[in-house]
């Protein structure tokens, strides 16, 4: 049985956010998984101090672009980008390359693709 881009992408993405979910509790963080497909949010993470964070995960297979938002993220402090790049996504003995960049700095690295926006 083939698997369709779109089941492709789906579980690049879950597994994104599963794994940042594990790497946040190990860290003393309560996160909790956001549900729904056409979110902006997918974690919000409650610091030992009492901080919240709103995380956006974004996860790609072999290389590629990463997808953002096109709004303007330069005012969004609270808000913080995880770039996850699976080079080997079947290979359970590697772990991803992982980026961790603050919203308002995503702002600066943002590029025209299509439509929309990325980071490379």
């Amino acid at each position: 049985m083939g698997k369709s881009s779109k089941r492709y992408g789906d579980a690049t993405a879950m597994a994104g956010e599963f794994l940042v979910m594990e790497k946040l509790y190990r860290l003393g963080c309560q996160p909790a998984l956001t549900v729904g497909k056409a979110k902006s949010i997918d974690i919000l993470a409650k610091t030992e101090s009492g901080r919240i964070y709103e995380i956006s995960v974004k996860s790609v297979r072999g290389g590629g672009k990463w997808g953002v938002p096109t709004d303007d993220l330069s005012s969004k402090a609270g808000l913080i980008c995880v770039f996850l790049l699976y080079s080997d996504f079947e290979d359970l003995r590697r772990e991803p390359d992982i980026f961790v960049i603050p919203a308002p700095d995503v702002e600066r690295l943002k590029e025209r693709w299509f439509e929309g926006s990325a980071v490379y």
